[in-house]
C-alpha cells in the first residue's frame, strides 16, 4: 500500500529513517526541523509512504525547494513512477539518495540525460566520534565582514564539486554566503587572524551530522587544513551530544583526505542535480 502521510505518522517515519540513517540524513533532518506538511520553508518536505503489513517499508520525500529524496528499499519501476507522479506541480532541482533507488527514478522522470549538471555516485563515509584526536584548529562562525570572501569561496566550491549548474552558480553562491552569516552550522578556520577554510553541516538528525561544504583556499591547500577543520568542528559537536558523522566525498582526493582522519567508506550516495529546474507538470 502506498499513501500520503498523516501527522500521526511522524514517529514511525522517524524510526524507519533512523534505521537507514546513513542515506536518510536529509529526509530525517527535514522531518525533525520542519515536521510533516507543506511548510513555507524551502526544506519543508512532503512525504509518500509504502506500508507492508501495516509497517513502513519505504519513504519518499520532496521539498518545497524542489529536491527529491527516496529511502525506499527494493523499489520497483512502478513504485518509482508512483513517486514521480506524486510530485506533479514541483519544479524539480535534483534528487539524492541510495544509488539504485535514484537510478530507478531517473529512468521514469521526464528529464533528458543532457539536462543533468551532475549525476554521479559519491563515496559514502562515516565516523564515530568517540575516538577523536585532539582538536587544534581555531574556528569561528561566519560574520558580516566575511560575506564577499564567502561568495567567492562558495562559487569556487560549487564549481569544483559540480553541485551547481553554470546558469545558477552565482545566485546560489550569493544566497549561501548570505545564509552563512551568523549560522550555527558554518565554521571558518583561522590562520594568522584570517579565514583560510570553511566547513559546514549539510544536515543534522538525531545524534548524527552530515558534513558538507568543506573548502580550503587554493593557496593554503596541501597542509592538512581540511582535516584539522573537520576534526575541530566534530569536537565542538561531540560536546553537544553528536555521536557520529556522515558525509559523501566529492572526489577520490577528498575520500583519501577523509580517510586520513578516520572516516571509512560504507557504500555510495547518488547526487543528481539539474542544470535548470524542470517542471513536472500541473498539480493534481
Amino acid at each position: 500500500m502506498i499513501r500520503r502521510v498523516e501527522p500521526s505518522d511522524a514517529d514511525a517515519i522517524a524510526d524507519f529513517l533512523a534505521r537507514h540513517i546513513e542515506t536518510s540524513m536529509f529526509l530525517l533532518g527535514n522531518l525533525e526541523a520542519h515536521g510533516i506538511g507543506d511548510t513555507p520553508h524551502p526544506h519543508g518536505t512532503r512525504f509518500l509512504l509504502r506500508l507492508t503489513d501495516g509497517d513502513i517499508t519505504g519513504v519518499f520525500g520532496w521539498t518545497n525547494g524542489g529536491y527529491a529524496m527516496p529511502q525506499w528499499p527494493a523499489m520497483t519501476p512502478p513504485e518509482a513512477q508512483e513517486c514521480v507522479a506524486a510530485m506533479r506541480g514541483v519544479h524539480l532541482r535534483g534528487i539524492t539518495g541510495p544509488p539504485d533507488q535514484v537510478a530507478l527514478m531517473l529512468g521514469v522522470l521526464p528529464v533528458a540525460p543532457v539536462d543533468w549538471a551532475t549525476n554521479r555516485d559519491d563515496p559514502l563515509m562515516v565516523r564515530a566520534l568517540d575516538d577523536l584526536p585532539a582538536a587544534t584548529a581555531h574556528l569561528r562562525p561566519a560574520e558580516a565582514p566575511d560575506r564577499a570572501l564567502l561568495e567567492g569561496w562558495f562559487a569556487a566550491y560549487l564549481r569544483e564539486t559540480g553541485t551547481s549548474g553554470a546558469a545558477t552558480l552565482r545566485l546560489t553562491a550569493t544566497a549561501r554566503a548570505q545564509a552563512a552569516i551568523g549560522s550555527d552550522t558554518i565554521r571558518l578556520l583561522m590562520h594568522e587572524g584570517r579565514p583560510v577554510a570553511m566547513g559546514a553541516l549539510n544536515a543534522r538528525a538525531g545524534d548524527a551530522v552530515q558534513i558538507g561544504g568543506v573548502y580550503v583556499a587554493p593557496e593554503h591547500r596541501g597542509k592538512g587544513l581540511a582535516g584539522q577543520l573537520v576534526i575541530s568542528h566534530l569536537a565542538e559537536l561531540k560536546a553537544k551530544g553528536i555521536r557520529r558523522a556522515i558525509l559523501f566525498a566529492a572526489s577520490s582526493a577528498a575520500e583519501r583526505a577523509y580517510a586520513r582522519i578516520g572516516f571509512r567508506r560504507i557504500g555510495f550516495f547518488r547526487v543528481a542535480l539539474l542544470a535548470r529546474p524542470v517542471s513536472l507538470g500541473a498539480a493534481a
